[in-house]
Protein backbone atom coordinates (compact mmCIF):
# COMPACT_ATOMS: atom_id res chain seq x y z
CA UNK A 1 0.00 0.00 0.00
CA UNK A 2 0.98 3.79 -0.96
CA UNK A 3 1.80 6.19 1.62
CA UNK A 4 0.31 9.23 1.00
CA UNK A 5 3.91 11.15 1.20
CA UNK A 6 4.82 7.89 -1.92
CA UNK A 7 1.37 9.31 -3.88
CA UNK A 8 2.91 12.82 -3.35
CA UNK A 9 5.89 11.86 -4.85
CA UNK A 10 4.66 10.06 -7.77
CA UNK A 11 2.12 12.64 -8.60
CA UNK A 12 5.61 15.10 -9.22
CA UNK A 13 4.17 18.00 -7.78
CA UNK A 14 0.73 18.39 -9.72
CA UNK A 15 -0.82 17.45 -6.05
CA UNK A 16 -0.22 18.93 -3.04
CA UNK A 17 -2.14 19.45 0.48
CA UNK A 18 -5.33 21.55 0.41
CA UNK A 19 -4.97 24.01 3.25
CA UNK A 20 -3.59 22.50 5.98
CA UNK A 21 -6.10 19.16 5.74
CA UNK A 22 -4.04 16.20 7.25
CA UNK A 23 -4.81 13.90 9.74
CA UNK A 24 -3.39 11.02 11.36
CA UNK A 25 -6.33 8.61 12.76
CA UNK A 26 -5.82 6.74 16.21
CA UNK A 27 -6.10 3.18 14.32
CA UNK A 28 -6.02 1.62 10.44
CA UNK A 29 -8.53 3.22 8.66
CA UNK A 30 -7.89 1.52 5.62
CA UNK A 31 -5.80 -1.49 4.17
CA UNK A 32 -5.57 0.41 0.67
CA UNK A 33 -4.60 3.79 -0.84
CA UNK A 34 -8.25 4.99 -1.12
CA UNK A 35 -9.07 8.17 -3.57
CA UNK A 36 -12.29 10.18 -3.22
CA UNK A 37 -13.74 11.83 -6.21
CA UNK A 38 -15.82 14.51 -5.44
CA UNK A 39 -18.85 15.73 -7.18
CA UNK A 40 -18.62 16.34 -11.34
CA UNK A 41 -21.54 17.30 -12.30
CA UNK A 42 -21.11 16.42 -15.97
CA UNK A 43 -23.48 17.95 -18.61
CA UNK A 44 -23.28 18.20 -22.00
CA UNK A 45 -21.02 20.97 -22.40
CA UNK A 46 -23.47 23.67 -22.43
CA UNK A 47 -23.22 27.01 -21.08
CA UNK A 48 -25.16 25.36 -17.51
CA UNK A 49 -22.47 22.67 -17.66
CA UNK A 50 -20.30 23.64 -14.30
CA UNK A 51 -17.37 20.53 -14.67
CA UNK A 52 -16.37 21.93 -18.18
CA UNK A 53 -16.91 26.17 -16.88
CA UNK A 54 -16.17 27.25 -20.38
CA UNK A 55 -12.45 26.30 -19.54
CA UNK A 56 -10.97 23.26 -21.33
CA UNK A 57 -8.06 23.75 -19.27
CA UNK A 58 -10.17 21.61 -16.45
CA UNK A 59 -11.03 18.92 -18.46
CA UNK A 60 -7.49 18.16 -19.10
CA UNK A 61 -6.36 18.80 -15.75
CA UNK A 62 -8.87 16.22 -14.90
CA UNK A 63 -7.84 13.93 -17.28
CA UNK A 64 -4.04 14.12 -16.13
CA UNK A 65 -5.23 13.18 -12.38
CA UNK A 66 -7.12 10.03 -14.14
CA UNK A 67 -4.16 9.09 -16.31
CA UNK A 68 -2.00 9.36 -13.29
CA UNK A 69 -4.65 7.08 -11.19
CA UNK A 70 -4.24 4.40 -14.15
CA UNK A 71 -0.73 4.09 -13.71
CA UNK A 72 -1.01 4.21 -9.96
CA UNK A 73 -3.41 0.64 -10.92
CA UNK A 74 -1.35 -0.50 -13.19
CA UNK A 75 1.70 -0.57 -10.79
CA UNK A 76 -0.20 -1.17 -7.66
CA UNK A 77 -3.26 -3.56 -8.78
CA UNK A 78 -5.49 -4.24 -5.65
CA UNK A 79 -3.70 -2.28 -3.43
CA UNK A 80 -5.51 0.93 -4.83
CA UNK A 81 -8.98 1.71 -4.67
CA UNK A 82 -11.14 4.47 -6.59
CA UNK A 83 -14.32 5.94 -5.59
CA UNK A 84 -16.40 8.48 -7.18
CA UNK A 85 -19.35 10.11 -4.16
CA UNK A 86 -21.98 10.60 -6.73
CA UNK A 87 -23.41 13.67 -8.35
CA UNK A 88 -20.85 12.30 -11.38
CA UNK A 89 -24.05 13.62 -13.65
CA UNK A 90 -25.92 16.67 -13.36
CA UNK A 91 -29.51 14.55 -14.29
CA UNK A 92 -31.14 17.76 -12.26
CA UNK A 93 -29.96 20.04 -14.87
CA UNK A 94 -29.36 17.53 -17.42
CA UNK A 95 -31.51 18.90 -20.72
CA UNK A 96 -32.43 15.13 -22.07
CA UNK A 97 -30.21 11.79 -20.63
CA UNK A 98 -27.39 10.04 -19.71
CA UNK A 99 -26.33 9.12 -23.47
CA UNK A 100 -25.79 12.98 -24.34
CA UNK A 101 -23.65 13.13 -21.31
CA UNK A 102 -21.46 10.14 -21.97
CA UNK A 103 -20.88 11.07 -25.82
CA UNK A 104 -19.71 14.66 -24.28
CA UNK A 105 -17.37 12.70 -22.35
CA UNK A 106 -16.74 9.92 -23.53
CA UNK A 107 -12.50 9.97 -22.38
CA UNK A 108 -13.35 10.67 -18.81
CA UNK A 109 -16.03 7.86 -18.47
CA UNK A 110 -13.91 5.65 -19.94
CA UNK A 111 -11.06 5.99 -17.85
CA UNK A 112 -13.10 6.25 -15.16
CA UNK A 113 -13.99 2.71 -15.77
CA UNK A 114 -10.75 1.96 -17.20
CA UNK A 115 -9.61 2.23 -13.48
CA UNK A 116 -12.16 0.48 -11.97
CA UNK A 117 -13.78 3.20 -10.29
CA UNK A 118 -16.58 2.44 -7.29
CA UNK A 119 -19.31 4.56 -8.18
CA UNK A 120 -21.29 6.14 -5.79
CA UNK A 121 -24.63 7.32 -6.20
CA UNK A 122 -25.68 11.20 -5.45
CA UNK A 123 -28.91 13.14 -5.09
CA UNK A 124 -28.32 14.63 -8.19
CA UNK A 125 -27.86 11.73 -10.79
CA UNK A 126 -30.22 9.15 -7.73
CA UNK A 127 -32.23 8.48 -10.80
CA UNK A 128 -29.30 6.32 -11.76
CA UNK A 129 -30.55 4.04 -9.23
CA UNK A 130 -34.14 4.76 -9.00
CA UNK A 131 -35.07 4.65 -13.10
CA UNK A 132 -33.70 1.22 -13.35
CA UNK A 133 -34.02 -0.48 -9.93
CA UNK A 134 -37.04 -2.84 -10.49
CA UNK A 135 -34.76 -4.61 -13.17
CA UNK A 136 -32.01 -4.87 -11.00
CA UNK A 137 -29.73 -2.28 -12.66
CA UNK A 138 -28.45 0.78 -11.12
CA UNK A 139 -25.47 1.40 -13.86
CA UNK A 140 -23.53 0.39 -10.64
CA UNK A 141 -24.25 2.58 -8.68
CA UNK A 142 -24.21 1.94 -4.57
CA UNK A 143 -26.30 3.92 -1.46
CA UNK A 144 -22.71 3.78 0.28
CA UNK A 145 -19.43 1.97 0.07
CA UNK A 146 -17.27 0.65 3.33
CA UNK A 147 -13.60 0.12 3.65
CA UNK A 148 -12.40 -2.41 5.94
CA UNK A 149 -8.73 -2.80 8.36
CA UNK A 150 -8.13 -5.63 10.46
CA UNK A 151 -11.21 -7.16 9.67
CA UNK A 152 -13.64 -3.95 10.13
CA UNK A 153 -15.61 -1.82 8.53
CA UNK A 154 -13.58 1.35 9.52
CA UNK A 155 -14.62 4.12 7.03
CA UNK A 156 -17.95 4.64 5.20
CA UNK A 157 -18.64 6.52 1.81
CA UNK A 158 -21.46 8.33 0.89
CA UNK A 159 -22.68 11.12 -1.35
CA UNK A 160 -23.42 13.63 2.30
CA UNK A 161 -26.92 14.51 0.64
CA UNK A 162 -28.17 11.90 3.54
CA UNK A 163 -27.14 14.73 6.17
CA UNK A 164 -28.70 18.12 4.76
CA UNK A 165 -32.35 19.00 5.07
CA UNK A 166 -33.17 20.10 1.31
CA UNK A 167 -31.50 17.11 -0.37
CA UNK A 168 -32.04 14.37 1.78
CA UNK A 169 -33.93 12.26 -0.93
CA UNK A 170 -35.74 10.18 1.73
CA UNK A 171 -37.90 13.43 2.74
CA UNK A 172 -40.52 15.65 2.05
CA UNK A 173 -38.01 18.59 1.91
CA UNK A 174 -35.69 16.88 0.05
CA UNK A 175 -37.98 16.01 -2.86
CA UNK A 176 -39.60 19.64 -2.40
CA UNK A 177 -35.98 20.94 -3.21
CA UNK A 178 -35.51 18.21 -5.68
CA UNK A 179 -38.38 19.31 -7.92
CA UNK A 180 -37.37 23.13 -7.51
CA UNK A 181 -34.02 22.52 -8.62
CA UNK A 182 -35.24 20.38 -12.05
CA UNK A 183 -37.65 23.09 -12.40
CA UNK A 184 -35.20 26.13 -12.34
CA UNK A 185 -32.56 24.03 -14.48
CA UNK A 186 -34.47 23.58 -17.10
CA UNK A 187 -35.64 27.53 -17.20
CA UNK A 188 -31.64 28.22 -17.04
CA UNK A 189 -31.32 26.44 -20.37
CA UNK A 190 -34.39 29.00 -21.52
CA UNK A 191 -32.71 31.99 -20.52
CA UNK A 192 -29.38 31.90 -18.81
CA UNK A 193 -30.23 35.02 -16.72
CA UNK A 194 -33.67 33.62 -15.59
CA UNK A 195 -32.64 34.60 -11.92
CA UNK A 196 -32.41 38.56 -13.01
CA UNK A 197 -35.76 38.04 -14.94
CA UNK A 198 -37.60 36.84 -11.90
CA UNK A 199 -35.91 39.47 -10.04
CA UNK A 200 -37.44 39.79 -6.16
CA UNK A 201 -39.27 36.86 -6.23
CA UNK A 202 -36.46 34.51 -7.49
CA UNK A 203 -33.74 36.20 -4.91
CA UNK A 204 -36.57 35.26 -1.98
CA UNK A 205 -36.63 31.91 -3.12
CA UNK A 206 -32.72 31.65 -3.25
CA UNK A 207 -32.05 33.50 -0.35
CA UNK A 208 -34.87 30.69 1.07
CA UNK A 209 -33.29 27.44 -0.30
CA UNK A 210 -29.31 28.26 -1.11
CA UNK A 211 -28.85 27.92 2.85
CA UNK A 212 -29.19 24.33 1.99
CA UNK A 213 -27.36 23.70 -0.86
CA UNK A 214 -30.59 23.06 -3.05
CA UNK A 215 -29.16 24.74 -6.17
CA UNK A 216 -26.70 23.85 -8.13
CA UNK A 217 -23.99 24.77 -8.44
CA UNK A 218 -23.89 25.80 -4.71
CA UNK A 219 -24.15 30.13 -4.65
CA UNK A 220 -23.61 29.70 -1.02
CA UNK A 221 -21.20 27.09 0.20
CA UNK A 222 -20.59 28.85 3.42
CA UNK A 223 -24.58 28.45 4.35
CA UNK A 224 -24.31 25.28 6.55
CA UNK A 225 -23.10 25.48 9.84
CA UNK A 226 -19.35 23.66 9.15
CA UNK A 227 -20.15 21.07 12.09
CA UNK A 228 -23.88 20.35 10.97
CA UNK A 229 -22.56 17.47 9.25
CA UNK A 230 -19.71 16.12 11.87
CA UNK A 231 -22.68 15.56 14.06
CA UNK A 232 -24.75 14.10 11.90
CA UNK A 233 -22.24 11.72 10.70
CA UNK A 234 -21.29 11.11 14.21
CA UNK A 235 -24.53 9.74 14.94
CA UNK A 236 -24.57 7.98 11.61
CA UNK A 237 -21.24 6.16 12.58
CA UNK A 238 -22.38 5.44 16.43
CA UNK A 239 -25.72 3.62 15.48
CA UNK A 240 -23.31 1.59 12.72
CA UNK A 241 -21.06 0.65 15.80
CA UNK A 242 -23.99 -0.35 17.54
CA UNK A 243 -25.72 -1.99 15.56
CA UNK A 244 -28.65 -0.17 15.60
CA UNK A 245 -28.99 0.36 11.62
CA UNK A 246 -31.06 -1.79 9.21
CA UNK A 247 -27.76 -3.02 7.52
CA UNK A 248 -27.49 -5.28 10.23
CA UNK A 249 -23.52 -5.06 10.82
CA UNK A 250 -22.72 -7.65 13.64
CA UNK A 251 -20.74 -5.72 16.41
CA UNK A 252 -17.22 -7.96 15.70
CA UNK A 253 -17.71 -6.34 11.75
CA UNK A 254 -17.91 -2.32 12.83
CA UNK A 255 -15.60 -0.13 14.24
CA UNK A 256 -16.70 2.54 11.94
CA UNK A 257 -14.73 6.46 12.47
CA UNK A 258 -14.40 8.08 9.06
CA UNK A 259 -17.08 9.22 6.74
CA UNK A 260 -16.15 10.23 3.44
CA UNK A 261 -18.37 12.63 1.53
CA UNK A 262 -18.72 15.21 -1.21
CA UNK A 263 -21.92 17.45 -1.57
CA UNK A 264 -21.47 20.40 -0.21
CA UNK A 265 -18.35 21.43 -3.09
CA UNK A 266 -16.51 22.92 0.22
CA UNK A 267 -13.54 20.71 1.07
CA UNK A 268 -12.89 20.14 5.03
CA UNK A 269 -11.03 17.50 7.21
CA UNK A 270 -12.25 17.56 10.72
CA UNK A 271 -12.52 15.06 13.93
CA UNK A 272 -14.37 14.79 17.45
CA UNK A 273 -13.82 13.17 19.91
CA UNK A 274 -17.15 11.72 21.98
CA UNK A 275 -17.36 8.84 23.91
CA UNK A 276 -14.13 7.57 24.33
CA UNK A 277 -13.72 7.24 20.43
CA UNK A 278 -12.29 9.60 17.95
CA UNK A 279 -14.50 10.31 14.85
CA UNK A 280 -13.25 12.05 11.57
CA UNK A 281 -15.53 13.32 8.64
CA UNK A 282 -13.59 14.27 5.30
CA UNK A 283 -15.28 16.52 2.82
CA UNK A 284 -13.66 16.04 -0.37
CA UNK A 285 -14.37 19.47 -1.86
CA UNK A 286 -16.14 19.22 -5.84
CA UNK A 287 -14.22 19.50 -9.14
CA UNK A 288 -16.64 22.20 -10.76
CA UNK A 289 -16.44 25.59 -10.82
CA UNK A 290 -12.29 25.13 -10.44
CA UNK A 291 -12.72 23.03 -7.69
CA UNK A 292 -10.18 20.60 -8.13
CA UNK A 293 -10.12 18.54 -5.01
CA UNK A 294 -9.72 14.54 -4.05
CA UNK A 295 -9.50 13.18 -0.76
CA UNK A 296 -6.69 9.79 -0.06
CA UNK A 297 -6.65 7.76 2.75
CA UNK A 298 -3.64 5.23 3.71
CA UNK A 299 -3.85 3.25 6.81
CA UNK A 300 -3.80 6.15 9.27
CA UNK A 301 -3.43 8.52 7.07
CA UNK A 302 -5.74 10.99 5.55
CA UNK A 303 -5.81 14.17 3.72
CA UNK A 304 -7.60 16.07 0.61
CA UNK A 305 -5.20 17.02 -2.48
CA UNK A 306 -5.81 19.89 -5.01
Amino acid sequence: MLTLDDFMRKAEGKLKVYKTFRLQADKEITEKLTICIPDMHLLERGPNDDFLDGKPEYEERFLGLLDFLLNLRQEGGDGLEIIQLGDMFDLWQAKWNTNMIVSAYPNIIGLLDKIKTIYVVGNHDIDLVQWYKDKGETFGRRWRYYSKAEGKLRAMYEHGFQADFANNQESLSGAIGREVTRIVGMMEYVHPDIDVILGSTWDSIVRAFSKYNVFTPVRDPQGFNPHEYLKFYIGLLERYNSGDTLDQFGPEEVDLSLAVIGHTHTARLVKMPKNGKVYYLMDCGSWVNGGHEIGAISGRDMAIFH
